[in-house]
Order: structure tokens, then sequence, then C-alpha cells
């Protein structure tokens, strides 16, 4: 398949508007966009296509085909305002469509099928993550970010023609998530996106799960905004459970993590360390791994870290992180990696 592959409609491809991986929105590291094969979710929207049948889709992403290839490329996080600097009349955005209240799309090209399942798989996360957190659906103190918006480009080449000048972030990357200021009253929590074009017909958002996850994350564990709560060794846990998140609620092996278990670079302490200045696999790859073992090995430190951060007593989790359980489970976690690494993360 090449980059630009031209776009088959579903009725004529067949094939469901929705990829079974789940990172549809580039605005984190890198991931894959759920496959939606269950009902459809009622919203109001501006296009009238009928819904295509369902088929298989692909188990795994492709291997990107060079470094600038847009699936090579990771998300980022923005400390932009949540202010477009495009007014809607001016977006090639000309789709809304609302899965409810609380979850607007905007789209630039996407049937009634694709934007119903884009919503199902979006409103189902929400108990998947919960459930993985320990949280009751209770916001942080001062969290005013009752509504998200996915702002979805037609391809990367759209992203990084239009979403710069229009939300006025950097597009060398995979998508980005703006929180904005959550203890802002107005302020509108979103993430800009496009769609995977080289997975067509098969039709994904780039990074969809994992940035919402990112929303879900700065609601309901971490308080105050990005600056505030990124500034004291919580990389691991921003972005390693969106991939945890992503990967677990698609139910889709994380190979290249697995594959990085399988090398044991990284102690568990050292990945406690871990800040965007460093690599895109210690980032989320390890990010990921780091909070597998964490959920799986030490839920109730799980708890503690949490209740800190849900206080945002940044510096009582660092020290948590760093001086009670320092490099206390680093050997267990090399023992952990090589099971991960042999099929045990599978």
């Amino acid at each position: 398949m090449t980059l630009f592959t031209p776009r088959l409609t579903a009725e004529a491809s067949g094939i469901i508007p929705v990829h079974p991986f789940e990172d549809v929105a580039m605005s984190k590291p890198l991931g894959f966009a759920k496959l939606l094969l269950a009902g459809l979710v009622t919203g109001a929207v501006t296009t009238g296509l009928i819904a295509a049948p369902a088929a298989a889709a692909p188990a795994e992403r492709p291997a990107p085909a060079g470094k600038t290839h847009p699936a090579a490329l990771p998300p980022a996080r923005g400390q932009q305002t949540a202010t477009p600097a495009v007014s809607a009349a001016g977006s090639v955005l000309t789709i809304s469509y609302s899965c409810d209240a609380s979850h607007k799309i905007r789209a630039q090209d996407m049937t009634s099928s694709e934007l119903a399942a884009t919503c199902q798989s979006l409103l189902n996360q929400d108990a998947f993550f919960y459930g993985v957190v320990g949280s009751n659906g209770q916001p942080v103190a001062n969290d005013l970010n009752t509504s998200i918006e996915i702002n979805v480009y037609n391809s990367s080449t759209d992203y990084q023609n239009h979403a710069g000048a229009e939300f006025g972030i950097s597009t060398n990357n995979g998508g980005m998530y703006l929180e904005g200021d959550p203890s802002r009253a107005g302020n509108q929590a979103r993430f800009i996106a496009y769609e995977a074009e080289w997975l067509r017909p098969v039709f994904a958002i780039w990074n969809l799960n994992h940035e919402y996850t990112h929303y879900l994350d700065g609601r309901y564990d971490m308080w105050g905004d990005f600056r505030q709560s990124s500034g004291a060794n919580t990389i691991w846990w921003i972005e390693g459970v969106a991939e945890y998140v992503s990967y677990s609620y698609r139910g889709v092996a994380y190979t290249s993590a697995i594959a990085e278990a399988r090398k044991g670079t990284y102690t568990l302490s050292t990945v406690f360390d871990t800040t965007y200045r460093h690599s895109a696999s210690r980032i989320y790859d390890w990010g990921y791994l780091g909070v597998r073992y964490m959920l799986e090995r030490h839920p109730a430190d799980v708890t503690t870290l949490l209740g800190y951060y849900r206080a945002g007593k940044y510096t009582n989790a660092r020290n948590f992180l760093r001086n009670t359980i320092g490099t206390r489970y680093d050997a267990d976690f090399k023992v952990w990696l090589a099971a991960c690494g042999a099929g045990a993360c599978s």
C-alpha cells in the first residue's frame, strides 16, 4: 500500500469505518485505534452517509515506511491555550458531531458510521479507565474540563497543512492534546488528530484512545494544568498510563514495548526519572512497562501515588518514588521484564 492510497468509500470498501487499533489522535506517543464493532451512538451529525458492513481489520500496525512516515512520529503535549487561532468559519473541519453533551467531534471528512463508532470507542473507555486507576469518577479539585473536543483532519498531510494555523501548534508530531487551564471557567480541553491514511481502506484516527486517556488522566488523576502535573517525575505515569490504557482497552499487544522488555535496558527506578528530554522509546515503551508492572505487582503503591497526584502533592509523590520505593523493586522488575518479553505481556 502506498502512503497516500486514494480513499475508498465505506460503501465501496465493505470495511467497517473504524480500525481495531486505538491511538488515533496523535497528541501523544505512538499508538493505535480500537476496532469498534458494536452498535452506533446517537449524535447530531451533519453528514448522511450510510454505514458500511463490518469486516475484519488488521490486528497490528504496519511498520513505518521510514523516519518521515507519520506513523513514526510521536504525539506531543502542548502548552498552548485551548483557543483556536482560526474561527470555525475558516476551518476545514466543517463536520460537527455531538456524541453527547460532553464529547464533540469536529472533522474534515468522516462518515456517519465513522463518527458514531468513534464516539462509542471514547464513551466505552471511561469505565475501563476508572477500573485501571481505581477512580469513582470524581474529578480532582478545581477541574472544570467537563467536556472534550476531538478535532480530526482527513490525513497527516491535512494536519500538517492546517493544524498549525488553526490551533497554533507544532505539527511535526502524531497529534497533540491541549488541556488548557482546567481551573478556568469556559476552558475547552481538546485534542487535534488525523486519520491514519496509510491504513486505508480501514478507517483509524491515529492515537485516539491514547489522547483520550490524557484527558481522563488529567481530569481524574492529575491536579492542576499540564505544567503543574508534569514537573515532578510524572512523565513515566502520564505517558505510560496513556499507552497502557490504549493497548489494554483495545486488546492489542504492544509489540515494541515487549521487544524493549526483552532488552532489559532500564531499571524501574530509572524509568521513574524519565522526562520529555529522553527518547521516545523510554517515554512510551518504558512508560508502559513501568506502569504495567506497578499495576500488576504493586497496586497499593499505585493507590498511594495517585492519592498524592490527585491532591497536587507532587513533591510527596516524587519522594515516595525516589525514597520509599527507590531501588527496592529493581530486581523484581528485571525478572518481570524477562517474563514479559517471553510472552507474558502478549
